[in-house]
């Protein structure tokens, strides 16, 4: 998550750094993340630059933006940073961020991206971030061997998911391998939400938070199965990385994690192939639709001559057809750029393109709340809470969740 930037901001101003020194500051630790970073480390270098990367431990980005908020306060930025989201309009609004409009003319960004990422990287209507990926967060990822020695089929639908994983739980192997992190519970709840109630349910209760829908009892409903989830996990309070529950998943540990496609990119890193290790699947009852989320990389406004010269370069390089093919082989995502060749890239790859291409011609294209793309900042910290003391607190009842989504949905406080 991503929070509020103080107006402070405005009278912060980054500090100088030699013109070849390139610093990223960045959330990305995992084995499949290092390989990716490995991809811009080494397309960097050949444009001269040297890359400096900076990790902030926590797969959802909150911490790595909360650092990032400090150090240009403190009036010393990286010169790069992910982020996702409106938080990069957040950042453009405050005068921080080096404007790429030159080199979006240049390489014709708008007419190469799908419509998600010009509205999510612009700021009056010029590129103020580089977008260099697709991720679709609604995949069920499944251990083959497990399901093969048990004779099971992965399930599609909801109701299957849990009869499979009443059958695996009482041959002692839990269903759901999983991290008690906030971001990593809120991306199973949306993916619930999408499976069980379709698109247009998702969009009006995470996106628009139509007060009608909020009360319904479906919403009840969702909360309740979201419960029930927990006796098929592995440790239901262990608070795990999202690589650590993909590990359990490829060891046998447990058979299936629903998380995005960043789990095939470590994965990859591990040695495992998909449709001999492990199956890559829609998550329950979301085959016709796409979750996403856009990561980008915004260059930050730096003290020197030739600072605009520079993050225009280094945005060109990001956003190359050479480049993100590298990238998103290794990072388990597909490329932002429409034209780049899918032929190299793997099969669980190649159906993320096919499947995101029909849910944009069919309005199921849906921004994830958990991963930063739907909502402001203070909107989805909100809701991340709600979701993690629902889950976490039995004692707290469906109609007090109810009652506080009814309160994030009323509040012009959480407006998007």
């Amino acid at each position: 998550m991503k929070h509020v930037l103080f107006a402070s901001l405005l009278l912060a101003t980054g500090t100088p750094t030699l013109a070849t020194s390139v610093e990223l500051l960045h959330w990305w630790t995992s084995k499949g993340e290092q390989l990716a970073l490995q991809e811009l480390e080494s397309a960097l270098e050949k444009q001269g630059f040297s890359l400096a990367s900076t990790p902030v431990r926590g797969g959802g980005g909150d911490t790595a933006m909360t650092v990032l908020q400090a150090r240009a306060i403190a009036g010393n930025p990286p010169e790069m940073a992910l982020i996702e989201g409106p938080g990069i309009q957040s950042w453009a609004t405050l005068g921080f961020v080096t404007d790429l409009h030159k080199v979006a003319t240049k390489q014709q960004w708008q007419a190469r991206f799908p419509d998600i990422a010009t509205r999510i990287n612009t700021y009056k209507g010029h590129f103020v971030a580089a977008p260099v990926n697709i991720h679709r967060v609604n995949w069920l990822w499944a251990n083959k061997t497990v399901f093969d020695q048990h004779n099971l089929t992965p399930p599609t639908t909801w109701s299957e998911f849990f009869l499979v994983a009443d059958t695996l739980k009482q041959k002692g192997i839990p269903a759901l391998s999983i991290g008690n992190e906030h971001w990593q519970l809120a991306v199973l709840f949306e993916v619930l939400a999408l499976g069980l109630y379709g698109s247009d349910f998702y969009r009006d209760l995470l996106i628009d938070f139509d007060e009608s829908l909020v009360s319904s009892q479906k919403t009840v409903d969702l909360f309740k199965t979201f419960r029930q989830l927990k006796p098929y996990m592995t440790d239901p309070s262990a608070t795990i990385s999202w690589d650590s529950a993909t590990f359990n998943v490829a060891e046998g540990k447990a058979a299936m994690q629903l998380q995005g496609d960043w789990v095939k990119g470590e994965l990859s890193a591990l040695g495992y192939v998909p449709n001999t290790d492990y199956y890559c699947l829609p998550a329950p009852g979301t085959h016709n639709a796409f979750i996403y989320n856009v990561d980008s990389f915004v260059l930050f406004r730096q003290r020197t001559e030739t600072s605009d010269r520079m993050a225009n370069q280094l945005a060109e390089t990001i956003v190359s057809a050479e480049f993100q093919s590298r990238f998103n082989q290794r990072k388990g995502s597909i490329p932002i750029l429409n034209d780049v060749d899918m032929s190299p890239f793997d099969v669980c790859a190649k159906a993320s393109k096919q499947q995101f291409d029909h849910a944009q011609a069919n309005d199921s294209l849906l921004p994830s709340m958990s991963d930063s793309m739907a909502v402001s900042p203070q909107r989805q910290e909100a809701m991340l809470e709600l979701i993690n003391h629902y889950f976490n607190d039995d004692s707290f009842t469906e109609e007090e969740a109810i009652s506080q989504l009814m309160k994030i949905s009323a509040s012009e406080h959480f407006g998007s």
